[in-house]
């Protein structure tokens, strides 16, 4: 079932009309939308009459600004007012529905209950918030309910919510049952694959394996993908032969990544013919599947099915024949392959395949490559073998820094060394509790030494080691280091670094960083004030929030450019694999659609790669330090909406509400779950095949724009 609001789609209609039309060239804004995203944007909840003045009339120009504004305001003291909007007969139940979705309270909770019980009403959009926000209480009221067929779907998707929440009973699923059996041809099917997948525990699926059979025969692939997702909950072999019967015949490669992915979760017998199937097809996607995406996934799949086997078994070493041709240096091979071939061969075969993947690792000029071996090593058995991939990163670096000189004087010198720095302390991190204590010691040194590397990614992952109670009775000392350290730090370029040492400091609530943290009060960042602030109501017990004198957002209402986006929302994204086309959603976002027009337009995205591919889920890039932990410097706010996350839609990344910067992501598929949490400004036009090919490491070599 395609969800969509009739609301949402005439307006969305209207702008591609108004685009295409001679003369139109600009969006006017009025003085009164104005006002509403500048309320929405400095989050100015003692305005919210203003907003409430403009949800009486959904025919007014203002009226989907002021919900969106409301939506992202999310306060509560509006949902009496908006909850009584739902019995006026003038109102939009749709999108009321959805705003009180946002506006999480018990009240907004009993409105939509008594939305979806009132008679001759749509009931779509309280049912997907009642599954976002409800209760247990609510979700035995909802089960009591009988939706009409044309309501069947988000009813469907109101139980998946529900139970992506841990709120999920028998009940649950014997709906969802009736469902498939009442509706037949016109049967909502994704919407029920979708939740069958997502809320799936074997004690409550097994029942309805016939059913999620039948559903994985469907022919949109969507509904196949998700219900191969709930068979792979199931747990039950008997499922297998016909999953690597569908995995031969499947041409979508996001349904055969989740074959995949459900063929790993198994718990097969390894005597049994069943477990022979399974590894000749899933070494034959790992090495020879046209989706790079699939080959990753079905190496992982081997990785969790041998983690714990008997290495003489005859299968695993079939298995490490596979591998140790597909990393041969030299072959013509994918390194994402490579590099996930290299984890399942130290997954299963541990310490066995310790000096071959030595070796490798100085035979290759790869440093994604040298970054996966050295990764792989925390799979070890005996954790002593820190010491031998230390002296092989030491010479390795040695050799490289003799070709390219260090020439800044900094601690990394360069990206390659970064990536296998990181992939070192993160092995470290996973070794040290299996060590005596000289060697804990020496790990901390070096966990330490590396904290102040002004690396984000690097320093994120020593301090969050350095915090195990392992390493308690050296916290102090630690401590006055650090400081020592972040005296050397500069602003803004080690922003996210000083900002990982006060909150550091804020969790071992160490006093002696107390006259450094009142300074930073006073600092021009809100960031770093805000963080300072708390760490001292941590260690001192008082509150500092009010001697915070920099401004709580950035804000940039260039309302002459906003009005000018839509003759730039076409964004062409020129990567090394081809150019990706999106729509970008101006009237949905403006202020997230702006400030990507804006970096676009500086050079801010040119020659960065996309650091994180998630396969069926999502690509992400936009952060020129290509770790994730990189951005521009500044936070904008979130802008949710109605709109949802379909297949190739494009949203910001954050860390939480109001921390979007510079990194997005394109999803490949529909990733309901992220709706209402991640801000929605554009979806693929063009280009899909590129989205599919992209794979960590590629790059965004330029992004231009136009209005067609």
């Amino acid at each position: 079932m395609k969800r969509r609001n009739s609301f949402l789609f005439i307006l969305f209609c209207f702008v591609l009309v108004a685009a295409a039309l001679p003369g139109v060239r600009s969006q006017q804004l009025t003085k009164e939308e104005k006002e509403l995203l500048q309320i929405q944007d400095t989050r100015n909840t003692e305005q919210i009459e203003t907003i409430l003045k403009y949800l009486n009339d959904p025919l007014k120009k203002e009226y989907y600004r002021a919900i969106l504004a409301a939506a992202n305001l999310q306060d509560t003291s509006m949902v009496k007012t908006i909850g009584e909007m739902l019995n006026s007969k003038s109102a939009n139940y749709h999108l009321t529905g959805w705003l009180l979705g946002n506006l999480r309270s018990e009240e907004s909770v009993r409105y939509l209950l008594e939305k979806i019980k009132a008679d001759g009403k749509i009931n779509t959009s309280a049912f997907e918030s009642l599954g976002k926000i409800g209760d247990e209480s609510s979700f035995r009221s909802m089960l009591d309910y009988v939706p009409p067929y044309f309501e069947e779907g988000y009813f469907a998707m109101a139980l998946a919510f529900y139970g992506m929440r841990k709120i999920k009973s028998e009940e649950s699923f014997a709906r969802l049952n009736e469902i498939l059996e009442k509706c037949g041809v016109n049967c909502p099917f994704s919407s029920v694959a979708y939740a069958f997948g997502r809320i799936g525990e074997p004690k409550y699926l097994l029942p309805y394996r016939q059913q999620l059979l039948k559903l994985s025969a469907n022919e949109d692939k969507f509904t196949r993908m998700w219900s191969f997702s709930g068979l792979g909950k199931l747990q039950d072999t008997s499922v297998i032969e016909y999953m690597l019967e569908s995995l031969e015949k499947e041409q979508d490669w996001r349904v055969r990544v989740n074959i995949c992915n459900a063929l790993g979760n198994q718990k097969i017998d390894m005597n049994s013919t069943l477990i022979d199937k399974a590894v000749s097809a899933l070494l034959i996607h790992a090495v020879e599947d046209q989706s790079t995406h699939v080959s990753i996934v079905s190496w992982q799949a081997l990785g969790k099915l041998f983690a714990e086997s008997d290495t003489r078994n005859p299968l695993t070493r079939k298995i490490q024949q596979d591998i140790q041709f597909v990393i041969t240096p030299g072959k013509a091979i994918d390194w994402q392959i490579k590099a996930e071939a290299i984890k399942t061969y130290a997954k299963i075969f541990k310490d066995e395949c310790r000096d071959e993947l030595l070796a490798l690792f100085s035979q290759t000029d790869n440093y994604d490559l040298k970054a996966a071996i050295v990764g792989s090593f925390a799979r070890m058995q005996s954790a002593m073998v820190y010491r031998e991939l230390r002296d092989s990163i030491s010479a390795d670096v040695q050799r490289y820094n003799a070709i390219h000189p260090n020439k800044d004087g900094s601690m990394i010198g360069s990206r390659d060394l970064a990536k296998v720095y990181l992939a070192f302390v993160e092995t470290l991190t996973e070794l040290d509790d299996r060590l005596d204590d000289e060697n804990r010691n020496t790990i901390r040194l070096i966990l330490s030494e590396f904290s102040s590397s002004k690396d984000a990614a690097i320093t994120d992952v020593c301090l969050t080691n350095l915090q195990d109670s392992i390493y308690l009775q050296y916290r102090a000392e630690t401590c006055q280091i650090m400081v020592f350290d972040y005296n050397g730090f500069g602003y803004p370029k080690d922003k996210d670094v000083m900002l990982q040492y006060i909150q550091f400091w804020d969790k071992m609530k160490f006093e002696g960083v107390k006259d450094l943290l009142i300074k930073n009060l006073k600092q021009t960042d809100y960031d770093i004030a805000k963080a300072s602030a708390d760490a001292l109501s941590n260690i001192t017990g008082k509150n500092f929030e009010k001697e915070i004198t920099a401004p709580k957002y950035r804000l940039d209402h260039d309302w002459s450019f906003i009005e000018k986006l839509s003759e730039k929302n076409h964004a062409i994204i020129k990567t090394s694999k081809g150019d990706i086309k999106i729509r970008l959603f101006e009237h949905i976002a403006p202020f997230t659609v702006q400030n990507f027009v804006k970096l676009s337009e500086s050079g801010y995205y040119n020659n960065t790669v996309f650091h994180r591919v998630v396969p069926n889920f999502v690509i992400q890039g936009g952060d020129p330090s290509g770790t994730g932990y990189g951005g521009p410097g500044y936070s904008i706010r979130s802008e949710f909406s109605e709109m949802q996350f379909d297949a190739y839609t494009v949203g910001m990344a954050s860390s939480g509400k109001d921390t979007e910067g510079s990194q997005f992501f394109i999803t490949h598929s529909p990733q309901y779950h992220l709706d209402g949490k991640y801000t929605l400004f554009g979806t693929v036009i063009e280009g899909i095949e590129v989205v599919d090919m992209i794979q960590i490491g590629d790059r965004i070599e330029t992004i231009s724009f136009s209005d067609k």
